[in-house]
């Protein structure tokens, strides 16, 4: 067995073992938190850009493990006519007391769905 023979089963035995590890990650991945990672990366690589201001702020209890679940009233401009809508965001502790009433923020609303919006970059 010459050397690229063997590279070519180390490359074959590395795939193998990464799938078996995506296999083993998605069966232990809470539905609700992957469905909110695919909507945040949708948002953050697709989303309009806009702003909102923060008129609520509520703390639900619930975490991801590291990071806090808040929920924003929020008024969003810049995608068209301004409009309230609802945010569910996990923030840590050390970025949770920015997000305040009356705070504006960058934000990114979705395409398909302007109500469906992401907080990031305090104005």
């Amino acid at each position: 067995m010459g050397f690229m023979d063997k590279f070519k089963g180390s490359m074959d035995q590395a795939q193998q073992m990464a799938k078996q590890g995506r296999d083993v990650m998605s069966a232990g991945t809470n539905p609700a938190m992957l469905e909110y990672s695919q909507m945040v990366n949708k948002l953050a690589s697709g989303g309009v850009p806009c702003t909102a201001v923060i008129n609520a702020v509520g703390e639900s209890g619930a975490t991801d493990g590291f990071n806090k679940e808040f929920t924003f009233e929020v008024t969003v401009e810049g995608n068209g006519d301004p409009y309230n809508a609802i945010v569910v965001q996990y923030l840590s502790d050390d970025m949770a007391g920015e997000y305040k009433e009356g705070v504006a923020f960058n934000a990114k609303a979705d395409p398909d769905d302007k109500t469906n919006v992401l907080l990031y970059g305090k104005l």
